[in-house]
């Protein structure tokens, strides 16, 4: 077993003077005093509190709640059964950056400009923990990556109180490791809950690392949920994205282990989880607020020849978790309506009743429990991490799906995909010969939404001790970039 650290970083918070110009804060402030929109028979049924979510690399497929024929998800399950379950939800890029600031701002990538390392959230963009600050909620955080965490990115907007927990630890031999903290993070979360200022409603986000490699669950759902395995693979980080680069096909006994890993894995901070919930609802807490859990992107098992994630614009990496419950949230209620990462901020504000003029990509997914509709649009995925690519331009892929139709464009390989996910979920069947008008509908859409995109504000590379744990998170290539 690696060793587990136990210290926390030290927590930062950016000062309210560079985070937007006063005027947007008094904008909010004033539409907040507002009150709530919508129906005021609702009113009463709106939380008080907002949970928003986040687990690291969560494929919904492997959710026992999902269809998946393994119990690796009892206490999500649980929190199914009591709210809203979401079936067909994007993520708005396939690895952790941009995807979270996507979530935090209801803005694509590419409206949004975060697409690297080398990139980070312009102050003038209004994130999700901005507009609750500014209606009166005290906003806090605890993060588990580098990717959220690290204070150049500026991912922290709006929080009052942001931790970020190093999810690498040092092994006896000097080398970097990914460790699980999921205990950590719901220990610090807990303890900022335990200080905050009892008179106002919170909004706190959590974040976690523990399903994304290295795969290192409990040692009692290792037993439970992996096989016996006589094969060469641990489920290293590094271990799989050097197979990942060297482009080797891994074989069936492998890719079961793998697999069997991550369950385990996902079952280890479902516990984590589970225990949590339940320390709130004891406190009370839980009775009064929204619980939103989401994913930023899931994982590779070489359905199309990759591992890890990052690098593709398939189903495997896009299509995520969403999950809510709470007050005025239907109970085991199941919601097909095609859904988006970018949709979780407005949704967040409008269920919690806060009124907002800021402009997001995304939709308040609200309506589609209560017996209404989304208006017809397009969804995107953009901002791929391709290592390969490092020295070139970074985003090399890019999705564009309307209804159950998806087109990939691949710039590297100047490669045109489209599949019909109603009848080839596993993106198996290439239409693209088949059904040339369409893939040029959707290219124009693509072209069209990648025209209103912003120059992403750039910052230096990362240091030398920052290359070096990204390394081990499976993000080397970002040390070449230029």
């Amino acid at each position: 077993m690696l060793p587990r650290p136990v210290s926390l970083e030290p927590q930062f918070a950016i000062p309210g003077s560079l985070r937007r110009p006063a005027w947007v804060a008094c904008l909010c402030a004033a539409l907040a005093a507002c009150g709530p929109r919508g129906d005021p028979d609702l009113r009463a049924e709106r939380p008080k509190h907002a949970i928003l979510i986040s687990i690291d690399t969560l494929r919904p497929d492997h959710l026992s709640c999902y269809g998946h024929p393994r119990e690796t998800s009892p206490n999500l399950d649980r929190l199914a059964r009591r709210g809203v379950r979401f079936t067909d939800v994007t993520a708005a890029a396939p690895w952790t950056l941009p995807s979270h600031a996507s979530l935090l701002t209801g803005l694509y990538p590419s409206r949004h400009g975060v697409k690297s390392h080398q990139t980070r959230l312009p102050q003038s963009v209004v994130t999700v923990a901005e507009e609750f600050q500014a209606a009166g909620f005290e906003t806090l955080a605890v993060v588990n990556t580098h990717n959220v965490g690290a204070p150049q990115y500026q991912l922290g907007q709006g929080f009052e109180h942001f931790r970020y927990i190093s999810e690498v630890s040092e092994d006896r031999q000097m080398k970097l490791r990914v460790v699980n903290m999921g205990e950590v993070v719901v220990a610090e979360a807990e303890a900022l809950l335990t200080r905050r200022d009892a008179a106002k409603p919170f909004f706190l986000f959590l974040h976690f690392y523990d399903a994304h490699t290295d795969w290192t669950p409990s040692a009692d759902f290792r037993r439970e949920l992996v096989r016996p395995y006589s094969g060469a693979l641990v489920g290293d980080t590094q271990e799989l994205n050097r197979i990942r680069n060297l482009g080797q096909r891994l074989g069936p006994d492998d890719l079961r282990f793998l697999g069997e890993l991550y369950d385990a894995e996902i079952r280890t901070l479902d516990q984590v989880l589970g225990g949590f919930l339940d320390r709130l609802e004891a406190q009370g807490l839980l009775a009064d607020a929204l619980v939103l859990v989401t994913s930023d992107h899931g994982e590779e098992f070489q359905e199309h020849g990759g591992l890890l994630h990052g690098r593709t614009q398939y189903q495997e990496l896009l299509r995520v978790p969403l999950i809510l419950a709470g007050p005025g949230i239907p109970s085991g209620a199941v919601v097909d309506v095609p859904a988006h990462g970018v949709d979780v901020t407005p949704t967040l504000l409008a269920v919690l009743g806060i009124s907002t003029q800021t402009p997001h990509d995304g939709l308040d997914l609200s309506p589609t429990w209560r017996g209404g509709t989304l208006r017809e649009r397009a969804l995107f995925g953009e901002a791929d991490q391709d290592n390969r690519y490092a020295e070139r331009e970074r985003d090399m892929k890019q999705m564009v799906r309307r209804g159950g139709h998806k087109l990939i464009v691949d710039r590297a390989a100047q490669r045109l995909e489209l599949y019909d996910l109603a009848r080839d979920p596993g993106e198996s069947q290439n239409l693209v010969a088949e059904e040339a008008e369409r893939v040029r509908t959707l290219g124009t859409e693509l072209k069209e939404f990648l025209g209103r995109a912003v120059m992403s504000e750039r910052i230096p590379l990362p240091s030398a001790e920052e290359r070096r744990q990204l390394e081990a998170m499976g993000y080397g290539g970002d040390a070449r970039d230029k």
